[in-house]
């Protein structure tokens, strides 16, 4: 079947010539209409009655290049033809399709396909009224109701055709910029340019200060896929660094380090290469490149390597992979020793700086995947089992290592090193969280951390992706030298017009071949334009999809208000309510007789089954959270494979978090801390219920740290006998091998109120989406109250570890 934006409805009367012709277009307006003269039966009306000959010129004029749809296309295929050659006239190429034959194929189930029979069926009207016999057979009476039956048909085809497809619409956020989502340039083009020339600046200054800006938008105004569009351009260039919200205030510089080491372990979009790889490649060769061979005396590596790097700055990974192992080896130890030597000749041999450098190298030197897994997590300052680092020839940390200060010092390394490439992009999102009351700490701490950085990472461009009045309260709450420095540069993000989201819209749906003026009536296009945000204009397009392809009903606030003078949109909604009707009787019907049976267990069953049938029955908000898990755990499952930086301070950060909000919906529950002395314990949570109390500890550290936490949990548990202490640790983390460590983990085991619990990857997915959930909430990306969030997913997912644990203590 054809669908086409560029159609018209013609019909035709006469036989075997042309007597009467009218036209309508694809928005069901009467654009043309004639009768032949000299006809004795045609009327006589002035303007409308003209020569044949007239006629079919203005007819070919109007029909060229679109698609011509008729009832019984034949007989006016055989009328024009009969025309064109009576007045001489060679008769054109045209494109038709005929409703007739459509009908037969999408309504086989009626006994009569004529324009009456349909039009009677499917409740078509005509200024108010059926099909009137006695008024058919006038060319502009039938053109109108077959638009009609044409629109209708080409609806069911599409909901038929769609519904195969998943909801164009229904991917409406942009979670990190490293995401692919349609782009429609159009919006915010001069924010993304100016975004670009304050990089060019940076990189023009001599001194390659730091530069901070604001993006400011309400929510769902499209900041985080403005950035997306920055790493779409940029990524080969520049290195952009994505920071969600920091949960501890504690490990503010640590958390912001860890999401840092996230985005450099990032593919650059069409190619073989991370970010990080980018930036150390681009670095060591104007290192290389920079050497003085007076004062260094250039070996025959730096040779080498100044000749593989003509060919382009990639080749250092390309061709020395390709080197045997031997060579390959010390080809990356002789990058090693220069980038050191630069750095100790620019900077200080001093501090973890050197220490951050080497591991930085060392990634870049291996292509086994499971080298840099070991890398990524040494440079995320977790202690490992000593084999696997000695697999990579790389220190353990110590003990008594400052994460803080050593974060910092990290990123110093990457403004350092990107003086000899491009300025970085460091964007902090989905802050929101920050300013509730709870994170007033939080809120502070992440001011001095934003100062910090400014203060030590050169050649920068800081980022912050805030809502207006959020803005304002940082503004408040921070002191006047960070706002300085933050807000060098503020874009604000306005509401695009109209005709820009109709094109991003059609965008969205291009993989269809369909436009939003083929799935949607006028109405329920201005309907869904008519709201304040790109991200709601586009939920409400998805609302409107499946309404218009599954069926759900519209969530009463979008409902289009139905004008009086609209039957036809009454008939059509009575019709869907007649059907809904049928539907609901056999269902009660069906519950009656398991009622009537009393058999509680089959009859939460069947609910269940309901539900999945009519999903219409459920709640809208129940629904709307259902749909929202659903997309949520696509994406939490597609990137649960990538790598990832799991730290026991954002574990403890993120089931602060998930308490906070289960604290709006279960009384009594409150947080505490143990502590042993000055002694390092893991980090952990007491949660108290009104007569009992268990402590929740996450522990992904290896090597001695996690045998001196361990022992030191182990005493805390012998001295809280009533506490029940569960320890968290990941199933890929690694694995305990250490003779001292594994004896603790034994006792800790036995013990009569310790459990081990090993995270596989269901229960650390629902981890992360409860925690997801409520920070999307705080980001007004998900438009629920968290009360009625946290009721859903303590309704949903009762068998869940941590809901388990509380239920029992609750119960």
């Amino acid at each position: 079947m054809k669908t086409t934006k560029n159609f018209i409805v013609i019909d035709t009367e006469g036989q075997p010539i042309l007597r009467e012709l009218a036209i309508v277009n694809y928005q069901g307006e009467l654009i043309y209409e004639a009768f032949a003269e000299n006809h004795p039966q045609s009327p006589k009306i002035p303007h409308r009655t003209k020569p044949l000959k007239q006629i079919l010129k203005e007819f070919v004029e109007i029909a060229q290049s679109q698609l011509i749809v008729c009832h019984y296309a034949q007989h006016d295929i055989e009328v024009l033809r009969n025309t064109f050659k009576a007045v001489g006239i060679a008769s054109p190429q045209l494109d038709f399709q005929c409703s007739f034959e459509l009908a037969q194929r999408y309504l086989p189930q009626l006994n009569s396909h004529s324009l009456e029979a349909l039009s009677k069926h499917l409740r078509l009207k005509l200024d108010g009224q059926f099909f009137i016999r006695d008024a058919a057979h006038r060319a502009k009476y039938d053109a109108l109701f077959t638009y009609q039956l044409y629109k209708h048909i080409v609806n069911e085809y599409l909901k038929k055709e769609l519904k195969a497809q998943p909801n164009p619409f229904g991917s409406s956020r942009v979670d990190t910029p490293f995401q692919e989502h349609p782009d429609f340039r159009g919006i915010f083009a001069e924010e993304c340019d100016r975004l670009k020339a304050i990089l060019a600046d940076i990189k023009l200054d001599p001194n390659h200060q730091t530069k901070g800006a604001v993006v400011i938008g309400e929510p769902g105004s499209g900041k985080t896929h403005l950035m997306m569009r920055l790493a779409k351009d940029l990524l080969t260039k520049n290195r952009l660094l994505f920071i969600r919200q920091p949960n501890n205030p504690d490990t503010v510089l640590f958390h912001t380090y860890s999401r840092i080491l996230e985005s450099l372990i990032q593919i650059v979009p069409n190619s073989i290469h991370t970010q990080l790889e980018y930036l150390l490649a681009n670095s060591f060769a104007e290192i290389i490149k920079s050497t003085d061979p007076y004062f260094t005396a250039r070996t025959q590596k730096d040779e080498k390597i100044l000749q593989l790097i003509q060919g382009g700055n990639l080749k250092l990974f390309s061709d020395l992979s390709q080197a045997e192992t031997k060579t390959k080896r010390e080809f990356w130890q002789h990058i090693e020793k220069r980038a050191l030597e630069w750095w100790n000749n620019n900077f200080s041999a001093a501090g973890y700086a050197p220490k951050f450098l080497q591991g930085i190298v060392k990634f870049c030197g291996y292509t086994d995947f499971n080298r840099r897994h070991i890398i990524t997590q040494w440079l995320a300052m977790n202690n490992l089992p000593q084999e696997e680092l000695d697999r990579v020839g790389l220190p353990s940390w110590e003990d008594e290592l400052s994460r803080e200060e050593a974060s910092l010092e990290a990123l110093k390394v990457l403004g350092c090193l990107s003086l000899l490439d491009e300025p970085l992009l460091i964007v902090f999102d989905q802050l929101e969280g920050l300013g509730l009351k709870q994170n007033e700490s939080l809120l502070h701490r992440f001011g001095a951390a934003i100062k910090e950085i400014f203060t030590h990472v050169p050649n920068s461009l800081i980022i912050l992706n805030l809502f207006p009045d959020r803005w304002q309260q940082f503004k408040a709450a921070f002191d006047g030298s960070i706002i300085d420095r933050v807000s060098q540069s503020q874009m604000f993000l306005n509401r695009p017009s109209n005709q820009e989201l109709k094109q991003l819209l059609n965008l969205k749906i291009k993989f269809l071949d369909v436009t939003i003026d083929d799935l949607f009536e006028p109405d329920e296009i201005t309907a869904i334009l008519n709201h304040l945000s790109i991200r709601t204009v586009l939920n409400v397009a998805a609302d409107y999809y499946r309404y218009k392809v599954d069926g759900i009903p519209l969530p009463k606030h979008q409902l289009i208000p139905i004008s009086t003078s609209d039957e036809t949109d009454v008939e059509r909604r009575l019709q869907q309510l007649e059907s809904e009707l049928e539907k609901i009787k056999q269902a009660m019907s069906q519950i009656g007789e398991f009622l009537s049976r009393n058999h509680q267990q089959e009859l939460q069953v069947f609910n269940s089954e309901l539900l999945g049938v009519f999903p219409w029955l459920d709640s809208p908000v129940k629904r709307q959270l259902k749909n929202y898990v659903k997309e949520q755990l696509i994406c939490l499952e597609a990137a649960f494979s990538k790598p990832k930086i799991i730290t026991d301070s954002d574990d403890l950060g993120k089931l602060m978090t998930i308490l906070e909000g289960l604290m709006l919906v279960i009384s009594p529950l409150s947080i505490d801390v143990l502590r042993l002395g000055k002694r390092v314990i893991p980090e952990h949570l007491v949660i108290q219920t009104k007569t009992h109390s268990f402590v929740v500890g996450f522990l992904h550290l290896g090597g001695s740290p996690f045998f001196h936490r361990l022992k030191n949990w182990n005493e805390l548990l012998g001295l809280k006998p009533n506490f029940k202490f569960i320890l968290c640790r990941d199933q890929a983390d690694y694995p305990i091998s250490g003779q001292k460590s594994q004896l603790e983990l034994e006792r800790f085991q036995q013990s009569r109120n310790g459990k081990l619990m090993l995270l596989n990857q269901d229960e650390r997915i629902l981890f992360e989406l409860f925690y997801q959930m409520i920070v999307d909430i705080q980001n007004y990306d998900l438009d629920i109250k968290l009360e009625d969030a946290m009721e859903f997913i303590l309704s949903e997912y009762k068998e869940y570890w941590l809901f388990q644990n509380l239920k029992q203590y609750l119960s």
